[in-house]
């Protein structure tokens, strides 16, 4: 049995459900596989007034310090967060901070495991004060952005992956950008989904519109995500208003960009909001859609489109990160770019071509059930983890 600590930015809870929701399902597969793992995750002081200005900061101040999910430890201690996390702030410092005052939650753990830019640079300052090696994940926006917002971390950055016993990928792309920014050659590993389980929430088309209040008649385009600029969901949501009916954009998520178009009293039927759900309740919205639509400026590896393929939902999505990889050979429309025009055109096409586009789905279904199981993902690691401990935290995986 091996005893992991994870570092992450984010984990599910009760008024949470979906942020971090894939270093959620990786651990529990972790579990599932023989491992023991802690997950501590850092989560920001909320002084008085602060919960009374700001919801995000009520939820700071209601989240659980101290729970157990399906097996997994998980710690939020607190850490004097500056809003922004600015360079100067030292955010990583932090965070290690407050990790290591949780240490005998996780006292008994032999390896550190980093997730993310900034969170893996506190893992990295955690290990060395612990003495224990550590691995290091990247997964999207912390190695596509994150190092050309902060070039004066980028030392750190590089110290931390050239130190790690082993550093992991989520796709081969941002493997790639690993590379390009660290000179380590990191190991393309994703997390996956746990397929069994979705099969058992998959629902009949009819049946799952029925039970979310969807119309039978309608062409369901259904996104998930944080509704964040980034995320496309305004190319998104013009693209439906410019179709018009019979087709209905169905947003699943939170922040900044919900309710956008809804203000329109011609186009605001076309554009249904459900805000953010739990995950399960996710794979029913999969079950009742036509097609699932992600057209983010940047991603690692979405593991929306992995559910999707898992869940026989055909997709399109923008050409970014890992997903060209993962649509390739004819399993999903890759959008040229992310206008609302483009997003028209292949949302019709894909009306126009319902054959082709289930076709495509069962080739992704297929490929993702393979390729990108958490079950095999969390063997892989914890083989890993095994090789690093025994080795006394020599490089492993690269």
């Amino acid at each position: 049995m091996t005893d992991a600590v994870w570092i992450t930015p984010a984990y599910p809870w009760a008024d949470e459900p979906v942020a971090g929701i894939f270093f959620q399902t990786q651990a529990r597969a972790l579990v599932r596989q023989g491992g023991t793992t802690t997950v501590v995750c850092p989560t920001p002081w909320a002084p008085w007034p602060m919960p009374l200005i700001r919801p995000r900061w009520k939820r700071y101040a209601e989240v659980p310090r101290l729970t157990t999910d399906v097996g997994v430890t998980v710690a939020r201690p607190a850490y004097l967060n500056v809003p922004g996390e600015p360079t100067w702030a030292m955010p990583d410092r932090l965070i290690a901070r407050a990790a290591w005052r949780a240490r005998p939650i996780w006292e008994r753990a032999a390896i550190v495991h980093g997730h993310t830019a900034v969170t893996g640079l506190a893992a990295w300052r955690l290990a060395r004060r612990a003495r224990l090696p550590y691995v290091l994940t990247f997964h999207g926006s912390d190695m596509n952005t994150w190092p050309d917002a902060h070039p004066e971390r980028l030392g750190d950055l590089r110290a931390a992956a050239r130190s790690a016993s082993a550093v992991f990928a989520v796709s081969s792309a941002l493997a790639d950008r690993v590379r390009d920014v660290t000179g380590v050659v990191a190991t393309h590993l994703p997390i996956g989904s746990h397929h069994a389980a979705l099969a058992a929430l998959r629902l009949p088309r009819d049946a799952a519109r029925d039970s979310l209040g969807l119309p039978q008649d309608r062409v369901v385009v259904l996104f998930v995500g944080n509704l964040l600029p980034a995320k496309g969901v305004r190319g998104l949501a013009d693209a439906i208003r410019s179709l018009g009916a019979p087709f209905l954009g169905v947003f699943v998520g939170s922040g900044p960009e919900l309710g956008y178009g809804r203000d329109d009293p011609a186009t605001a039927a076309l554009l249904d909001y459900r805000g953010a759900r739990p995950h399960a309740e996710v794979a029913t919205y999969m079950s009742a859609a036509d097609v699932l639509v992600l057209p983010s400026e940047r991603e690692g590896l979405p593991t929306v489109l992995v559910e999707a393929g898992s869940l026989g939902l055909p997709v399109i999505a923008s050409a970014v990160g890992g997903i060209p990889e993962l649509l390739a050979n004819g399993r999903g429309t890759l959008l040229p770019d992310t206008s609302a025009e483009a997003i028209a055109a292949a949302t019709r096409s894909f009306a126009d071509h319902r054959a082709e586009a289930e076709l495509a789905a069962d080739r992704l279904g297929e490929h993702v059930r393979r390729d990108y199981d958490v079950d095999t993902s969390a063997a892989r690691l914890l083989e890993v983890y095994a090789s690093v401990i025994a080795g006394g935290g020599a490089a492993a995986a690269r």
